[in-house]
C-alpha cells in the first residue's frame, strides 16, 4: 500500500474514533439529564389547570363543562369518589396512575404535584377527587425534548462528522503531498542521476527537513558532475600524452634508426663516422629513456606506489649540494646556477632522492624554456614563519600571468610550439614537483620577477619551530 493511503486511512480511522468517543460522552450526559429533566419540570400550564379547579363548583357536577375548560390547556379530566371513577376522559384507564392518585392523602386545599411522568392538580370537594391530568411524559420530554431536540441533535451530529472527516482528509492529504512531494523530487533526481542526466537539480522550497536533504543531494549531483568533468579532461589529456609521448618516442626513435640503417648500409665508411653515427644513435635512445623513466615515475605517482622516506636534513645544505652537483653540466650549456643561503640552520625532514628529482625537473624547464642570452638559475633558501623556503629563480621571460594558476596541472602544456621545439611535451614535469612538495606537507607556487620564480615551503621539525 502507497504510504499516502496509510497516511489518509489511519487519519480517517484516528478521526471516526475522536467523533466516536464524543458522541459516546454526549449520549451519556443526554442520558443522563433528560429523565431528571422530564422527572422534575412540571407542566408550564399547571397554574391555569389550579384556577379552573379552584373556580369550578362541585355541586354542579357539571363535568362536560370542566373537562373543555381543561382540555384548552391538554389536561384531563378524573372525578374519583370513593374508590370508583365518576368521570374520566383519559385514553386508557391508566390503572397504575389512578391507582397512585387514590393513594393521596387529600385535603381540603388544592394540591398540585407529579407522579409517574404524570403531573396532576387534584381538588377535594363534595366527597369528590376532581384530578386535571397531563402526562408530562407525551408532553413535555417526549413531544418537546425528544421530538424537538434530539432530531436536530442527530442532523447536527452527522453534518459535524462529515466536515469533520472532509477537513481531516484534506489536510491529511495536503500534509501527505508536502512530504511526498520532495520525496517525488529525490526519487526522479535519482532516477536522472541513474540515466547520466545531472544537469537539472532538485527543487525544494522552503526551510523544513527536507530542504536539506534536497541541497545535500544537490550537492552531490554537482559534486558527480563536476567529477565528471575532471574526469573528462583527464582521459582528453592522458589521450595528449599518449599522442605526445607517441610523437616525442617517433623522433630520436626514427634518428635511431636512421643512423643505425646508415651503419648497416655503409654509409658511415669511416671510423669517425661510425663513431659519430653511434654517439648520436646513442643519445637518442637515452632521451627516449628519459622520457619512459618520467612516464614510469608518474603511473606509480598516480597508483600511489611512490614511497616518501623523509631524513633529517638541512635545506640550505641540500641547495648547495644540488647546485654544485649540476653547476658543470649547466656550464656547459652556458646556464650560470648560485645558491644564496643564510647561514643559520634550516632543518627539515624530506627524501633527498625525491626532493633531488624535484629540483632536476625545474632546471630541466629551464634548460629548454629560458631563452635569455646568459640564463641564471639562482636558488636561495630562508626561514619565515615557522616554515624553511627554498627559491629556485631564473632570468628568463617568465610565463604569461594567465598560464601561472595552471602550471602544476598534470598534462598541462601552455605553449603548444615548446612542446614542438623541445621534443617533450608531456606537462608531467612540474606536476610530480607539486606531488612530492605536498608529500612532504609542504607547498608550491609559482610567480613572475624578473623571471620565473617556483617558491617551495617546507615545515620545520616540532621542536625546531618558533
Amino acid at each position: 500500500m502507497k504510504t499516502i493511503n496509510r497516511i489518509l486511512i489511519s487519519s480517517v480511522f484516528f478521526a471516526l474514533i475522536s467523533i466516536a468517543s464524543i458522541l459516546g460522552v454526549m449520549s451519556i450526559i443526554f442520558a443522563s439529564l433528560v429523565p431528571e429533566y422530564g422527572k422534575e419540570m412540571l407542566d408550564k400550564d399547571v397554574f391555569n389547570a389550579e384556577e379552573i379547579l379552584n373556580d369550578f363548583d362541585a355541586a354542579s357536577a357539571e363535568w362536560g363543562v370542566l373537562r373543555a375548560d381543561l382540555n384548552r390547556y391538554g389536561y384531563h379530566l378524573l372525578v374519583i369518589k370513593g374508590n370508583q371513577v365518576v368521570f374520566s376522559d383519559l385514553a386508557d384507564t391508566r390503572t397504575k396512575v389512578i391507582a397512585s392518585l387514590k393513594e393521596l392523602n387529600l385535603q381540603e386545599n388544592i394540591v398540585t404535584g407529579k407522579t409517574n411522568d404524570v403531573t396532576f392538580v387534584v381538588k377535594p370537594a363534595g366527597g369528590y377527587g376532581i384530578f386535571a391530568l397531563k402526562g408530562a411524559v407525551d408532553d413535555v420530554k417526549l413531544t418537546g425534548l425528544l421530538s424537538g431536540f434530539l432530531p436536530t441533535y442527530l442532523i447536527v451530529s452527522f453534518v459535524a462528522i462529515v466536515v469533520i472527516l472532509l477537513l481531516s482528509l484534506f489536510f491529511t492529504r495536503q500534509m501527505a503531498w508536502r512530504v511526498l512531494r520532495p520525496l517525488k523530487a529525490l526519487s526522479n533526481g535519482a532516477q536522472r542521476i541513474e540515466k547520466g542526466d545531472l544537469s537539472e537539480p532538485v527543487a525544494h522550497k522552503g526551510k523544513d527537513e527536507f530542504a536539506e536533504v534536497a541541497a545535500a543531494f544537490n550537492h552531490m549531483q554537482e559534486s558527480l558532475l563536476e567529477e565528471r568533468k575532471k574526469t573528462a579532461a583527464y582521459e582528453a589529456a592522458r589521450i595528449d600524452l599518449i599522442a605526445g609521448i607517441s610523437h616525442d618516442l617517433r623522433t630520436p626513435l626514427t634518428s635511431v634508426k636512421g643512423y643505425i640503417k646508415g651503419l648497416r648500409d655503409g654509409v658511415a665508411n669511416t671510423p669517425e663516422k661510425r663513431e659519430h653515427y653511434l654517439s648520436i644513435a646513442y643519445k637518442k635512445a637515452c632521451d627516449m629513456e628519459v622520457l619512459l623513466q618520467k612516464l614510469f615515475y608518474f603511473s606509480n605517482l598516480e597508483t600511489g606506489h611512490v614511497p616518501i622516506m623523509p631524513e633529517n636534513n638541512d635545506l640550505g645544505t641540500f641547495g648547495c649540494q644540488f647546485a654544485e652537483s649540476v653547476r658543470d653540466e649547466l656550464a656547459a650549456r652556458n646556464i650560470k646556477i648560485t645558491a644564496e643561503v643564510t647561514s643559520v640552520p634550516h632543518p627539515v625532514s624530506i627524501d633527498a632522492e625525491q626532493m633531488r628529482r624535484v629540483l632536476m625537473n625545474l632546471t630541466e624547464n629551464v634548460t629548454k624554456y629560458n631563452k635569455a642570452e646568459a640564463p641564471e638559475i639562482r636558488i636561495a633558501v630562508w626561514r619565515e614563519n615557522g616554515m624553511e623556503h627554498l627559491l629556485f629563480a631564473d632570468n628568463g621571460g617568465g610565463v604569461p600571468d594567465e598560464h601561472l594558476p595552471h602550471l602544476f596541472k598534470r598534462f598541462w602544456r601552455g605553449d603548444e610550439s615548446r612542446r614542438v621545439a623541445s621534443g617533450d611535451g608531456s606537462g608531467l614535469g612540474l606536476y610530480i614537483c607539486q606531488y612530492i612538495v605536498e608529500a612532504h606537507g609542504g607547498k608550491i607556487g609559482a610567480r613572475n620577477q624578473g623571471g620565473l620564480q617556483i617558491q617551495i615551503s617546507l615545515p620545520c621539525p616540532k621542536e625546531e619551530r618558533s
